[in-house]
């Protein structure tokens, strides 16, 4: 059964890299998606010089049915997966005889690490000691899998300082997206604000896109992604469908507005961090398109 299977490799967060870390070779691994298409997704993956396609059904587990690429090959196909990547070193080594898989993150999902153990039964998963490297159990949870990780970015944690909304509409079958100012107007930015106590990320960033810009909309929870900005600080940005521009806003006194193109509007914005979260989300849109 799945549960038991499960049983057999548990993931966990890494709360700091074991002392030893330094002194194990590790993997420099690229993945990328093609998304969008259930049926027919594909990892594309670089495994330091080796380079491989791998079918949805495989790449979740045992990697049985990949295919090794040229690297002519990878770098014709790498550019299909923008704004669906992660990039990671992956160190294998043994303690107390059970093999563990550690990824560290790199790029906008640090400073996410996770690690694997494997066990040779069920009975010595259940008796297994906490090592004093890990933190909580995500095994099984959706977020963390690298499919998740690569659409999405890393899950919401304490790390997370902002929300935000990426406001949108599709006009001549091109996607426009609405910018406002800072407050200090000398800076073209997303509407974003602190997490509220009692409300989600998707309501919080729902709200700030009616303070800020005078948007109305409906946000799509299946399309949204997390950065670090220029900063340091942490944001989950979601996509939002616009409905409607509102001609009075809380704080139209305060911030200028502009629906713009897309290359335009990457062009405006100064935080490069955040502008990549922007692409990645119109990556993940272009069905809507």
């Amino acid at each position: 059964m799945k549960a038991n299977r499960d049983l057999l490799r548990r993931t966990f967060l890494v709360l700091r890299k074991p002392p030893f870390y330094a002194s194990i070779k590790a993997q420099e691994i690229e993945q990328g998606y093609f998304l969008r298409h259930p049926k027919r997704d594909l990892l594309l993956q670089r495994v330091n010089r080796d380079y491989f396609v791998v079918p949805k059904e495989s790449h979740e587990r045992v990697q049985s049915k990949e295919v090794r690429l040229s690297k002519a090959q990878f770098d014709f196909l790498w550019p299909f997966t923008e704004g669906q990547r992660v990039f990671l070193n992956r160190s294998i080594f043994l303690i107390k005889k059970l093999k563990i898989i550690l990824d560290v993150f790199l790029g906008e999902h640090a400073p996410l690490m996770l690690a694997t153990v494997n066990f040779p039964t069920l009975a010595a998963s259940k008796a297994f000691e906490h090592l004093e490297f890990l933190g909580e159990e995500v095994t099984g949870r959706e977020e963390y899998e690298t499919i998740s990780l690569a659409m999405y970015g890393a899950p919401e944690s304490k790390g997370i300082s902002q929300v935000g909304a990426l406001p949108y509409v599709i006009k001549d079958g091109k996607l426009q997206v609405l910018l406002i100012t800072s407050s200090s107007g000398n800076r073209w930015i997303l509407p974003k604000g602190q997490q509220e106590p009692g409300m989600t990320a998707h309501e919080v960033a729902l709200m700030e896109a009616v303070e800020e810009g005078g948007v109305l909309g409906s946000i799509r929870a299946d399309v949204h992604t997390r950065c670090q900005m220029s900063n340091g600080s942490f944001l989950q940005l979601y996509a939002l469908k616009i409905s409607k521009l509102l001609g009075v806003w809380p704080e139209e006194h305060l911030r200028l507005r502009r629906l713009l193109p897309l290359n335009e509007a990457l062009e405006l914005m100064e935080d490069r961090k955040v502008g990549r979260a922007v692409k990645r989300l119109a990556a993940l849109l272009k069905n809507d398109i």
